[in-house]
């Protein structure tokens, strides 16, 4: 798995550094290659349906297990979750769906932008990489792996029946806030990318950027189905992928200005090269 995800980040550097070159009098914001980004968003897609294949083969706990549970055995910071009042609202899962899917297809409004409207294709085929890497680094480094147990079956008050069915030792971490936050930062990077000319405002768009996930996240919580640092850790590997995957396909079109080199004729032809440190 480290090797598939190694390979991943090399690509995409390559293909970001190969094209600059050729690219560099473009209008474009990002350089993608067809050719390398869709069969491998179309890999990591597979790759992560064949994780929630395994997540689905995970054992589920047995009576002994649930009755040995002791709330005061979690850290006090996350033991929160388990000591809120019970039942959870009763359109709490039906509001977090909702969240999820909105934010989900929140970046559909980039193309309101004409700049970005005109670069549909390449920016629709870079959100969906973006997806497939955030759904890998959940379910393969989440709850395939590991096995914390959801908050709610804690609860007395809760059904045997749950407790012993399948899905409540996938606490860790927050797929739902992880693709909520995958979405809205993933938005906040492409829009800062085509207008750096907002400076400083650009804090605002990412500010922005936290309200989908903390809404999800406040409704995984609520609903009993996660702990605080599983909520806080999604938030942090779909803000991260939905930043990171744009910049390594994002076109340099810096230049360095401590760089001189000036052509010259005369007595002599050449070129000055001046370079201040």
């Amino acid at each position: 798995m480290k090797k598939i995800f190694l390979l991943f980040i090399i690509s995409l550097l390559f293909n970001d550094t190969y094209g600059q070159d050729s690219l560099s009098t473009s209008k474009k914001v990002y350089n993608l290659k067809p050719k390398i980004d869709i069969p491998l968003t179309v890999g990591l897609f597979g790759l992560s349906i064949y994780g929630f294949y395994r997540l689905g083969e995970k054992p589920t706990l047995d009576i002994y297990q649930i009755n040995a549970l002791d709330k005061n055995d979690i850290w006090a910071f996350d033991r929160v979750a388990v000591e809120q009042s019970y039942p959870a609202p009763s359109n709490i899962y039906t509001v977090s769906d909702i969240a999820l899917w909105t934010s989900y297809f929140l970046p559909a409004l980039l193309f309101i932008d004409k700049e970005i409207r005109s670069e549909w294709l390449d920016i629709t085929l870079l959100y969906f990489e973006t997806q497939a890497v955030n759904l890998n680094l959940y379910v393969w480094g989440g709850p395939v792996f590991t096995e914390r147990i959801r908050p709610l079956v804690y609860y007395e008050e809760e059904s045997m029946e749950y407790k012993l069915g399948p899905e409540t030792t996938d606490s860790f971490f927050s797929g739902h806030v992880s693709i909520s936050a995958g979405a809205s930062f993933f938005m906040a990077k492409v829009l800062s990318d085509y207008h750096p000319e907002w400076g400083a405002k650009k804090i605002l768009v990412y500010t922005a950027a936290l309200i989908p996930p903390v809404i999800v996240g406040y409704c995984r919580y609520r609903g009993f189905m996660h702990f605080p640092t599983d909520l806080m850790l999604g938030l942090a590997v779909g803000a991260a992928v939905g930043i990171t995957v744009p910049q390594l396909h994002k076109i340099t079109r810096e230049i360095n200005k401590d760089l001189s080199i000036v052509p010259f004729t005369g007595p002599y032809t050449g070129m000055a090269f001046s370079m201040r440190f």
